[in-house]
């Protein structure tokens, strides 16, 4: 099984994705990260792939301790020569996303069957969303921050530091949730 982790490692490497295997039970799950979406985002409610429209973080719970391993992808970017980060962020996350998606792809090709991304950021596939029926449910994932994941710490127990508010570099996390 070893064989298979490394080969999906080498693999992110290949679409310029930096990897981490960690245990799923390591992954902190709380419930105050939900606080941040209800209270500090503009986008609360306003997509399917957001809080209120997805699972409840006790759901989630349940769900992550059916994982015994998944990978932390990290897509770093240099912008910067970027002049408005905050304008650039949607592209850079989409770009991130797709390449994170067909990272999940490859993962049920080799054999890791119930292998799910939680993407970098709120899903913008749309323009607007379709509150009433995803039009691209086959791209339609939720972020770690949605269900409560706190990536600050899941990042820490891997030995890495996630920097906020730096405009200098750009960083775009998932989750690729592994059985």
């Amino acid at each position: 099984m070893l064989g298979k982790f490394e080969d999906l490692i080498e693999k992110a490497s290949g679409m310029g994705l930096k990897a981490y295997f960690v245990d799923a039970g390591d992954i902190p799950v709380e419930n105050r990260i939900a606080l941040k979406c209800a209270y500090g985002c503009r986008g609360y409610g306003k997509r399917l792939s957001c809080p209120p429209n997805v699972m409840s973080v006790e759901e989630f719970r349940k769900i992550i301790e059916e994982y015994n391993s998944a990978l932390l992808l990290v897509d770093e970017r240099d912008t910067s020569q970027v002049s408005d980060v905050l304008e650039a962020w949607g592209e850079i996350r989409k770009d991130s996303f797709h390449k994170m998606l067909e990272l999940e792809q490859e993962a049920f090709r080799e054999g890791f069957t119930f292998a799910h991304l939680l993407r970098p950021g709120s899903c913008n596939e749309c323009y607007t969303c379709n509150l009433e029926k995803c039009i691209k449910p086959e791209l339609r994932r939720f972020a770690p921050e949605a269900v409560g994941i706190n990536l600050q710490k899941a990042m820490e127990k891997a030995g890495l530091v996630l920097e906020f508010c730096n405009p200098e570099k750009t960083v775009c996390v998932g989750v690729l949730l592994l059985e």
